[in-house]
Order: structure tokens, then C-alpha cells, then sequence
């Protein structure tokens, strides 16, 4: 298990290397979508694949070093079942804290769809093209989890909103970025001790971001006054971590995406380079 584990790892770190390198500048932002999700799947895959080879089998004759006495033999098992035995206790105790911790995950998990899902069924709601708005009293940025839409009621009936904050949060909803979420979430409750996970989980959040940005900018075609926009809302308070927020991560690479300028070809090159990766 320790080995899968390890050689999973190994798979990981390879294709979120490359992903980081080659992939993140580029304006490809579905193909890096489903490349990160693909990256777990294939990491957890490539190391149970069995490759046979050719072997000469070879004897060798094992001729004792010294004689023992039934003493020495008797003495020996005793000493090399002592060291199993503690050997058993030691990787319990591990199984013990890896259980403790992922129940910890799970239950903080458990707790914030709770939370969202309370919010659901205790506030107003209207339907808003393909999703459902949640109208909250309290201030706060819009953010969407699975097809609900979290805003201000008053900012919402008094039509205050920014038009680009619907396009971008219904960007989330049309994509159902939450099930990315969900699927991240729940690897990092099994897999808590790889650090991977945590890079994977912002590099999927950003990438969420990068395709809502790109949808805003398309129906719009405003970046300036959309850049505006974001940094008028990045001080406001961030929410749950399992719903998609308007402002989550806005650095400059993610300011920087919305001006640049992707070369077809070298686009076209990079997803295929993506093969033989793979097949190494």
C-alpha cells in the first residue's frame, strides 16, 4: 500500500510539474480543467498497471554460516516475533492518527455543505436563468455552489448588482465547477498527508476562475472596467471554501490571463505533447 501510494504520488507530482511549466499560462483553460481532473484519475491508475518481462530464473544454493544450537533457534524466534509484533503496533498506531485526521477532513467537510444547504432552505430564493438566487441578508461577495447563486437581497432588489458578478457567477453554474470541488475535497480527506493536494486543489479553484473571467470578458468585452471590478472587491470577506467565489485568488496571474494573447498552434503542440507524456 505504502508503495502504490508512493508511486501515485510520483505520477502526481510529474503531471502537475507539467502542468505548472507548460500548461497554466496558457489560454486553454477547458483542456487544463479536465487535464488536472484527469491527473487524479490516471495517478491513481498508471501505478496498478503490471508490465511483464522476460526472467532467467536463477538457484542458488544457501549453505548456513554456522550451525545453531536449538537454543540459539529458539532464542532467535522469540526476538524476531518481538520485532514483528512491535513492527504491528507501530503501523497500527499510524493507521490510528491517518483515521483520527481524515475523520477530522470529513467531518469539517460534512459540516460546511451542511452549512450551505441550511442557508438554502432558510432564505428566499428566485430562479435567475439557469440557476437559483439565494437572497441573504448579510453583506457579502456572490458565490455559487452546485446551480445556487449566494447574494445580497438588498443589493439584488434594489439592482445594484454588477451585471458581470451574474455572468461570472452563472459561468460556475454552467461549467458545475462544484463537482470539481467536490472531487478534490474528498482526495484530500483520503490523501491528507500529500501536500500535491493542495497545490492540485488551488490550481483547480484558478482555473475555475480563469474560464468564469473568460466567459465575463466574451459577453461583455470589457476587460478594463472588469479588472476595475475585481480589485473594487477583493478586500470584501471570502465565504465557504466549497462554493466558488467571485474573488477567490485574484493575483496578478489571474489579471494577467485576461490580456494574453495564446498562439493556436502552440496550443495545438502542447496538448498533444500531453501523449507520449503519458505513455512514458
Amino acid at each position: 500500500m505504502i508503495l502504490y501510494l508512493l508511486k501515485s504520488s510520483f505520477c502526481l507530482a510529474i503531471l502537475l510539474a507539467v502542468y505548472h511549466l507548460f500548461l497554466e499560462k496558457e489560454k486553454m483553460h477547458q483542456f487544463n480543467r479536465f487535464y488536472l481532473l484527469g491527473s487524479i484519475l490516471f495517478s491513481f491508475l498508471a501505478p496498478t498497471f503490471i508490465i511483464y518481462t522476460n526472467a532467467l530464473e536463477i538457484i542458488e544454493e544457501i549453505v548456513p554460516l554456522f550451525q545453531e544450537t536449538p537454543n540459539q533457534l529458539l532464542n532467535g524466534n522469540l526476538t524476531q516475533t518481538n520485532i514483528q509484533e512491535e513492527s504491528i503496533n507501530y503501523k497500527k498506531y499510524l493507521f490510528i492518527l491517518y483515521g483520527f485526521i481524515a475523520t477530522i477532513l470529513l467531518i469539517r467537510f460534512s459540516k460546511n455543505v451542511f452549512v450551505l444547504i441550511q442557508k438554502i432552505k432558510s432564505n428566499t430564493k428566485t430562479t435567475y436563468k439557469n440557476a437559483t438566487l439565494v437572497l441573504l441578508a448579510e453583506k457579502l461577495i456572490p458565490h455559487t455552489f452546485l446551480s445556487y447563486i449566494f447574494i445580497n437581497k438588498r443589493e439584488f432588489q434594489s439592482n445594484k448588482l454588477e451585471k458581470e458578478l451574474f455572468e461570472h457567477e452563472l459561468a460556475h453554474v454552467r461549467e458545475k465547477h462544484t463537482i470539481d470541488i467536490f472531487i478534490v475535497e474528498l482526495l484530500q480527506i483520503i490523501c491528507w498527508f500529500n501536500p500535491l493536494i493542495i497545490y492540485l486543489k488551488r490550481a483547480i479553484k484558478l482555473n475555475h476562475e480563469f474560464i468564469a473571467d473568460s466567459n465575463v470578458i466574451q459577453s461583455y468585452n470589457n476587460t478594463i472596467e472588469y479588472q476595475h471590478l475585481l480589485l473594487s472587491k477583493v478586500s470584501q470577506t471570502q465565504h465557504s471554501y466549497l462554493a466558488s467565489n467571485f474573488n477567490y485568488s485574484l493575483t496578478k496571474k489571474r489579471l494577467q490571463m485576461m490580456t494574453k494573447q495564446s498562439s493556436q498552434l502552440k496550443m495545438l503542440l502542447k496538448k498533444i505533447a500531453i501523449i507520449p507524456l503519458a505513455i512514458a
